[in-house]
């Protein structure tokens, strides 16, 4: 079943070699999409791999007249998703009777999205690298891998290029044409694979009790290779892509432990990524960050980044780099398994109404705010994407806090706009400063309200500006300069 399932994603990305493991898919199934009768969504294979992997075998099983599945043919992936879809809707039904249906959408969302938007591309490689991959919790990452963060990186593209080719590849394979050694391989494969039997016990432990199927924790985040054999010499990926989200926005799982001086250092990094990609992308905007004003003895900050034009600050940024748990992403109440996280949202918010009633009265000195200012708040997760009821208890938190401070009246206490870093990336490298902060104020205060950024933006999908970081992914993983660098 894992190979039967390597080749069908192998297939819909585009592999015409792969049609040969799968006797009933034609031609037409080579780069199928969704819609299409040859394809299923990613998002179901990974759930069918970790049911697979969690449901325990029958005694006796393949023995005698027991019957197996014809794990050679596509149509039976396509009975057992069929299958999958019936209880997950099932499922959906039960959790509807206690909940509203935008409480469902924001966990579909955060399930389906992700995979929509893909991470196979250079912003994602870049930023999840400097979060993760430097300072101090590149520091910590090598204190308890025992390699380097670049041969971490580059042994894990490696893998993924290979897996992207083959249904398994050889442990054992000599890797010195391209730098590397057994050594770095066993330190990558240490926190990308799992032995196959070794991942049956932990997915069925990481499962049990889950009341919902499509929101259950997967194996493949934490190790997306198994390894089959009894030496763990074959190495199958189920779905290649969450190799390469292992050794981007998954060394999040490598440095979460880190404490207080990692997550300092890394929302440190975080608003310096955002301010810079600003500066880059919004033009003929001035892009400027956090400045202090008023006197002395009341000294106060800005938000994070000013945007201006002559007219005044037009829009006001500030970022929170905090990531969501898994048991956050899909509990029943998200704001309350998340509430450190959603609490920086509001008090993110507060501190935009207060530099609003700061403006207003005059406290901001030479700055000159612009009355139509927007106040804006980028994540480094997808916290209320399409989650309408987590965003109102939000607003609510934020309203507690201002009331406290006093004199933030209703004209201050405007609409925000909640944008995933991922939407700010799309929207601009597709659009232009104009169309990115006409989206800003359409998904704070317009039809769109509480809409993904991306989904809002009059985005040019035939146009693709150049992503302003590209050169310097190098000076992160310098091997990236090396002619013999793994392809893919």
């Amino acid at each position: 079943m894992i190979s039967l399932i390597s080749a069908v994603v192998a297939v819909q990305s585009g592999n015409q070699k792969a049609l040969r493991a799968v006797r009933d898919l034609p031609p037409e199934a080579v780069s199928a999409e969704l819609g299409s009768p040859y394809h299923i969504p990613l998002w179901s294979l990974e759930t069918l791999v970790n049911e697979l992997l969690a449901t325990p075998k029958p005694k006796g099983f393949g023995v005698g007249r027991t019957r197996l599945l014809n794990a050679k043919l596509f149509r039976t992936l396509k009975t057992l998703h069929s299958v999958l879809v019936h209880l997950e809707n099932a499922e959906d039904g039960i959790f509807l009777e206690s909940h509203d249906v935008f409480s469902e959408m924001a966990r579909i969302a955060q399930r389906q999205f992700p995979w929509q938007r893909g991470v196979v591309n250079a912003p994602h490689l870049y930023r999840s690298i400097l979060l993760y991959g430097t300072g101090t919790a590149r520091e910590y990452f090598e204190v308890n891998a025992g390699t380097s963060l670049p041969d971490f990186v580059k042994t894990a593209t490696y893998l993924y290029a290979a897996l992207s080719k083959n249904g398994f590849i050889d442990r054992s394979r000599d890797l010195s044409t391209i730098g590397v050694t057994p050594a770095m391989r066993e330190a990558a494969l240490a926190r990308t694979a799992i032995l196959h039997a070794e991942a049956r016990t932990l997915t069925a432990r990481m499962r049990r009790g889950k009341r919902h199927t499509a929101y259950s924790p997967s194996i493949l985040r934490d190790f997306p290779i198994l390894a089959f054999g009894d030496q763990g010499e074959r190495l199958r990926a189920p779905i290649p892509d969450l190799i390469m989200h292992r050794y981007t926005s998954g060394l999040y799982l490598d440095v979460v432990q880190g404490g207080p001086s990692v997550w300092t250092d890394i929302g440190r990094r975080f608003e310096t990524y955002v301010l810079e990609y600003l500066q880059a992308m919004l033009e003929p905007y001035l892009v400027t960050g956090e400045k202090e004003y008023g006197p002395k003895k009341a000294r106060h900050r800005t938000p994070d980044i000013l945007v201006a034009r002559d007219t005044g600050i037009v829009a006001a940024v500030e970022c929170k780099a905090k990531r969501m748990s898994f048991d956050a992403r899909f509990a029943d109440d998200p704001v309350a398994s998340a509430a450190l996280g959603f609490d920086e949202l509001a008090k993110g918010m507060f501190q935009l109404w207060r530099f609003f009633s700061h403006a207003r009265r005059g406290l901001t000195g030479d700055l000159s705010v612009d009355l139509a200012c927007q106040g804006v708040i980028v994540t480094a997760d997808s916290w209320l994407t399409m989650a309408a009821k987590q965003a109102e208890k939000v607003v609510a938190a934020a309203h507690i806090l201002a009331n406290a401070e006093g004199d933030i009246e209703d004209i201050d206490r405007r609409d925000i706009a909640f944008c995933q870093i991922d939407d700010v990336e799309y929207s601009l490298q597709n659009g232009t400063a104009e169309s990115f902060l006409a989206a800003c104020r359409e998904i704070a205060s317009g039809e769109k309200k509480w809409f993904m950024l991306s989904v809002a933006s009059s985005a040019n999908r035939d146009i693709l500006r150049e992503y302003p970081f590209k050169h310097r992914i190098p000076e992160l993983l310098p091997w990236l300069d090396d002619p013999s660098r793994p392809s893919g």
